[in-house]
């Protein structure tokens, strides 16, 4: 009774593990479908072998992986080595031997791509300690996708069959979770009992072992799955267990009972007398499922079950020079079945063409072939990646410390990292950062940026200049601060600390923006000048004033007016050396007395132009306005040439007479 209460908690054991596996795959959080440990078959204690840890299918791509890997019964054989593929190029494992051991790789290469299948992770070395079997655990501490995003994936146990020596002599077990080899003296020829070998995909039926000594008692399935012992001979053993030994073509196939898988062919098994529902199974076979009957007073014998093959077709993958692709050469897919191949090139090199069956299409990996009903060929080239080439600009290259600027990658080709370098042992691998520069200097800047066909450097010498930025202090001087009315007078700004603006206010009810600008008072007056000026951060601003002091116009003094006329805006006019002004909106008014020494020459001065010199010719009367035009000549391109010229004939062309503009 209580081996049949623990085959019982063992069914609902693997019941629970199934349910749980098909609620996961069906809410969508399995991104691959198991990790499976395949099964591990040794000849006797003492000698090891292989057992391979699988990945069955690949959703969303594999970035890491966690399994713990551990024998169930530790007296049967012990892990003493593990070997990682290629792909896991970062990884580790708890030390061996041991009955319990903790895997850990990482794929930095991203050479497992999404839809990849039969993946393996990582291949034991097991050593049999003792003959039997045990079950090889797996449990699934982590996985991560591509991005590095966790998902869930559940772990399949394997099966560990430690064979005997020399003649093995069956045992009864108390335990139906117990498994045994097949003996040697229960392998039946296949002429001894029908052939249990199915039409694909599989027929059900119940398979009745053969007994030579006598019949099997009759057994009844009632409604409820349950079994009636009609033999006088055995009424009374209630559930007593019995012996189960099979066998398959080929060897090593899964065998699973009831629904749970108990290890792989040869094996025996101790079951409960009675009806038991049985699977056969092996990875491009067809499976076998039937029933069969178990009693406790004979072992059963089955005869080999044969699987019959399923269609298999063959992929046949290379590539030229400077890559590879995996899997490579030969490559068998079962019918229906999907296969995907990864191109990997070579450092320098990138995936230019791929073939399949003749056709070229463009660079693509991975391959996928879906269910596959014939023969394929699959053919990769690979060609040089070019060095890319490093460019940048700054958005300012001089300026006040603290100055920052925003520096913009205009590098081309294949860029899959890059390296600015400030000057001021300060770095980034930002695409386009913005960097400070505290202090004054002359600043190198440099990028560096490489791809897969190289690096390249560009490097600019003293490109930022950074300055100290001096107190802002407004300052001012006058050309003249007293005299008679009207009194012209030049401002000249002297402040310090680099103004961004000006703004002048000359107390008469007029002002000015200009950085020097001439204003003319026209009333006697004293008056207060004042200059306000702000730095570029339009928040520090500096004010300063000074006094200017126009009298009364000279005693008997009549004015007269010269306009000149000029096309250069802003040029500066000076009458016998003495600044009357600059042109403003094409031309100036200035007034002179008519009863004191009149001017005799006038020269006007602008940038890129020749300075013009010339005689006056005409000077106005009280009241008349006489017009100049100036016939400014421009500069040599070059702007090499300076000098002035004279045009004496062309002043006073033109009089005007009448009241005074001032009056």
């Amino acid at each position: 009774m209580q081996s049949a209460w623990r085959d019982r908690e063992r069914w609902w054991e693997y019941a629970g593990a199934v349910l749980l596996v098909l609620v996961l795959a069906a809410c969508g959080h399995a991104a691959g479908s198991e990790i499976r440990a395949t099964p591990c078959s040794i000849e006797s204690p003492g000698e090891t072998g292989e057992c391979t840890l699988i990945l069955d299918r690949v959703s969303p791509g594999l970035s890491e992986f966690e399994v713990q890997v551990a024998l169930e019964n530790p007296a049967i054989g012990e892990i003493t080595g593990i070997r990682f593929p290629s792909w896991a190029n970062l990884n580790s494992k708890s030390k061996v031997p041991a009955d319990s051991v903790i895997l850990k790789g990482s794929d930095t290469g991203r050479k497992v791509g999404p839809g990849q299948s039969e993946v393996v992770l990582a291949t034991l070395t097991i050593r049999g300690d003792a003959s039997g079997t045990c079950g090889i655990q797996v449990v699934v501490r982590g996985m991560k996708d591509e991005v590095g995003s966790p998902y869930f994936l559940p772990g399949i146990d394997g099966t560990l069959l430690v064979r005997e020596p020399a003649e093995y002599l069956p045992k009864q077990e108390s335990s139906a979770q117990s498994v045994s080899p097949l003996p040697q003296e229960m392998v039946f020829p296949i002429t001894s009992v029908p052939t249990l070998s199915p039409e694909p995909p599989g027929p059900e039926g119940t398979a009745v072992a053969e007994e030579p000594a006598a019949s099997p008692p009759e057994t009844l399935i009632d409604d409820s799955g349950g079994s009636e012992d009609r033999d006088p001979a055995n009424a009374g053993t209630g559930g007593e267990p019995g012996m189960l030994c099979t066998d398959s073509e080929p060897g090593g196939a899964q065998v699973t009972v009831d629904g749970s898988i108990l290890g792989a062919t040869p094996l025996c098994l101790p079951l409960e007398e009675g009806i038991h529902r049985l699977r056969v199974s092996a990875e491009g076979y067809f499976p076998w499922e039937g029933e069969v009957l178990v009693s406790s007073t004979q072992p059963s014998h089955l005869a080999y079950i044969i699987l019959e093959e399923e269609p298999a077709y063959t992929i046949t993958a290379g590539t030229g020079t400077h890559g590879s692709v995996y899997p490579s050469g030969s490559v068998r897919v079962g019918g229906g079945d999907s296969a995907v191949f990864t191109f990997s090139p070579d450092p320098g090199y990138r995936l230019d063409g791929v073939e399949i069956d003749g056709v070229w299409y463009d660079a693509k990996s991975p391959v996928l072939f879906e269910n596959v009903t014939a023969n394929h060929t699959l053919w990769g080239t690979f060609s040089l990646v070019p060095t890319p080439v490093a460019d940048f600009s700054a958005n300012r290259t001089e300026g006040y410390a603290p100055l920052a600027v925003l520096f913009q990658d205009h590098s081309t080709g294949e860029v899959s990292g890059m390296l600015w370098e400030f000057g001021d042992n300060v770095t980034s691998f930002e695409s386009s950062p913005v960097h400070t520069y505290l202090r004054a200097g002359i600043y190198t800047v440099s990028l560096e940026v490489c791809g897969t066909g190289g690096c390249n450097l560009s490097c600019r010498e003293h490109y930022i200049s950074v300055r100290e930025r001096e107190p802002l202090l407004a300052d001012f001087a006058a050309n003249t601060s007293f005299g008679p009315a009207p009194l012209c007078v030049q401002f000249q700004d002297n402040s310090t600390g680099y103004p961004a603006s000006w703004s002048w206010d000359f107390g008469d009810g007029t002002t000015s923006t200009d950085p020097s600008p001439c204003h003319l008072f026209a009333t006697p007056g004293i008056y207060t000048v004042r200059l306000t000026i702000v730095a570029d951060d339009g928040v520090t601003e500096a004010v300063t004033e000074g006094v200017v002091s126009v009298g009364p116009p000279v005693i008997g003094g009549s004015v007269g007016f010269f306009e000149v006329r000029c096309p250069a805006e802003g040029a500066h006019v000076f009458l016998d050396g003495r600044y009357r002004g600059p042109v403003e909106n094409g031309s100036l008014l200035i007034p002179v007395y008519v009863t004191a020494t009149p001017s005799r020459i006038i020269q006007v001065k602008a940038e890129g132009y020749l300075q013009y010199y010339g005689y006056l010719q005409d000077y106005p009367v009280e009241g008349e306005t006489i017009v100049l035009e100036i016939p400014l000549q421009p500069a040599q391109s070059d702007g090499t040439v300076q000098g002035w010229f004279q045009v004496p004939p062309l002043m006073g062309n033109i009089s005007l007479s009448g009241a005074s503009p001032l009056m």
